[in-house]
């Protein structure tokens, strides 16, 4: 071979390592990128989800005072559960990188059994079966053993 074909396959192989290699790079900081939207999203997600059961839990707190009738609670119960389904609803359109993916779905169990938690206790309301109120308590339970496994998962692929 002339050493002007060398010097050209050695150009090509060189631009070819540095294509391979700027290739790699741009897929790490996409995968990064796409890492960054869904944990602002993951943050986001949580704290609307907070926002809302508090305000949904001092609803509660003014029945258990008795400052709401059983109807009433029922109505705000209504008016609630909407909302706690777009949360599950936001949850499920969550895009994860594959690290994430547990961590999203121990989240949507979050808050599908939260909303299962406030719809026995409506029929708690309406019928005045404890056993109603005792399967509200199992789902808020779950929920909240959810949500923490949701957390550790979470952390633990950061």
């Amino acid at each position: 071979m002339k050493r002007r074909q060398k010097e050209r396959i050695a150009i090509i192989i060189g631009l070819g390592v540095i294509t391979v290699g700027l290739a790699f790079m741009f897929s790490l900081q996409l995968q990064n990128t796409k890492a960054e939207a869904f944990v602002e999203s993951y943050g986001k997600l949580v704290t609307d989800s907070r926002n809302l059961t508090q305000s949904y839990q001092s609803q509660v707190g003014k029945w258990k005072l008795k400052q709401y009738d059983n109807s009433t609670m029922v109505s705000i119960t209504d008016q609630y559960l909407p909302k706690f389904q777009s949360l599950v609803d936001r949850a499920k359109a969550l895009q994860p990188p594959q690290k994430f993916t547990r961590s999203r779905d121990f989240l949507v169990l979050s808050f599908q059994s939260e909303m299962e938690s406030y719809k026995h206790f409506r029929n708690f309301l309406t019928t005045g079966l404890r056993a109603e109120d005792d399967v509200s308590t199992k789902f808020l339970s779950d929920a909240l053993r959810y949500e923490t496994n949701s957390f550790s998962v979470f952390n633990s692929a950061r």
